[in-house]
């Protein structure tokens, strides 16, 4: 769709204004999705001009898409966000210093690969040491919350295989376990999966989400490339906000007449691996006395794919307590922690509230970028709950059974 046409869907009728973070913190029409959508327009229609005081809206957004699923009209608001946030790259100032080495280095496959021989031999001594010096910065808080390397369990190649796991950029570097643990229980569901080479590098997410669209589209099409040279039927991502990338590739690359088709493809087939898993009657072992545990929506995974009812039939049982809020923004947002700590961190300390209302002992997520700011809001609650992804928490069950 075009961003005019998005525009024009909105009614302005108010419905996404309670469902948005950055409106509920700052009681402002300027941070609401339908203020947002008027400033577009009116900069568009040449009535404003595009300066980073004009824009600056769009770089305050979580992009949690809340209010697509609170709009009566089907505003595509991540489309209109997206061309916000393009215009506002070029106008603003450049990306603060983290951010940029973040983004750098997710761009390129081969880096990745580096990163990750780095990280597989000295990411536990770094950790470690970063904890020690209790940092204040948001970049080191959020690095010494990161989990340390674990041995990764083999996935022997499976030619052909119908479920193709996305390694992704920062979840083959700090998560690859996490990665391999999905093939393996889809495997043991009945389902062949395999993990995709990891020259298909990074989704284009974070680039598409800071306003980058050719960068991301040139990721993209590498993914779909890789995609297709894989044979699979389904494209799995064990992060929320890239499976949602991924489903949008059919729109991002719509007017390039050589990938438009190919792209649409991969968007048809994306999966989730919740609900493969459920489809196949997977049940994890679910022994007397277990633990109290909670879940915490992915943003991108609920509102972007529709998935929220399937990870909560793998984890229901008599340990599990719905959480108030639990399909609220904790504030991660992809390098929003990063670029806006002082708003992420109010978010996140609402959210750790809520999860210590439940009592559980485990919050349990379905995106690394969730569990990795929910690991920094257990540290600083001195280490109340402990946080896994979904198929981490899956895994150690089946270990324990």
């Amino acid at each position: 769709m075009k961003v005019q046409d998005a525009i024009d869907t909105c009614i302005q009728c108010g419905f996404c204004l309670q469902s948005c973070p950055t409106y509920r913190l700052s009681r402002t029409e300027e941070s609401s999705p339908r203020g947002r959508i008027a400033r577009l327009k009116d900069i568009l229609a040449g009535d404003v001009e595009a300066t980073p005081e004009s824009l600056v809206t769009f770089g305050e957004c979580l992009g949690c898409r809340a209010c697509e699923a609170a709009c009566p009209s089907g505003v595509p608001y991540e489309e209109i966000l997206l061309v916000g946030r393009s215009r506002l790259r070029e106008v603003e100032e450049p990306l603060a210093p983290p951010a940029r080495l973040a983004l750098g280095l997710v761009r390129s496959h081969v880096l990745l690969r580096w990163a990750k021989r780095l990280w597989q031999a000295a990411g536990g001594r770094l950790v470690r040491q970063a904890r020690r010096l209790r940092p204040r910065g948001s970049a080191m808080r959020l690095f010494a919350a990161l989990p340390e390397p674990h041995a990764v369990p083999d996935v022997p190649p499976q030619p052909g295989a119908s479920v193709q796991i996305h390694r992704g950029c920062l979840m083959d570097v700090v998560w690859p376990r996490t990665n391999a643990r999905a093939a393996l229980l889809l495997r043991r569901a009945g389902t062949s999966a395999e993990l995709m080479p990891a020259s298909a590098g990074c989704c284009g997410a974070l680039h598409a989400h800071q306003g980058d669209l050719p960068a991301a589209r040139e990721m993209a099409r590498r993914v779909v490339a890789a995609f297709e040279a894989s044979g699979g039927e389904h494209v799995v991502s064990l992060a929320g906000g890239c499976g949602a990338h991924l489903r949008s590739y059919g729109e991002l690359l719509a007017d390039d007449p050589l990938w438009a088709e190919r792209a649409r493809r991969l968007s048809g087939a994306v999966a989730d691996v919740a609900t493969l898993l459920v489809r196949q009657g997977y049940r994890p072992e679910m022994g007397a006395g277990a633990e109290r545990v909670t879940y915490q929506d992915s943003c991108h995974l609920r509102n972007g794919l529709g998935v929220h009812r399937e990870p909560r039939r793998l984890l229901a049982g008599e340990g599990y307590c719905e959480m108030h809020g639990a399909d609220g923004c904790c504030g991660s947002a992809g390098i929003y922690n990063l670029l806006r700590p002082d708003v992420s961190d109010r978010i996140l300390a609402a959210k750790v509230e809520d999860i210590l209302e439940t009592g559980a002992a485990t919050v349990v997520t379905a995106n690394p970028g969730c569990e990795l700011q929910l690991r920094l809001g257990a540290r600083e609650a001195q280490d109340a709950f402990r946080v896994r992804h979904l198929v981490d928490w899956l895994w150690e069950r089946r270990e324990e059974g």
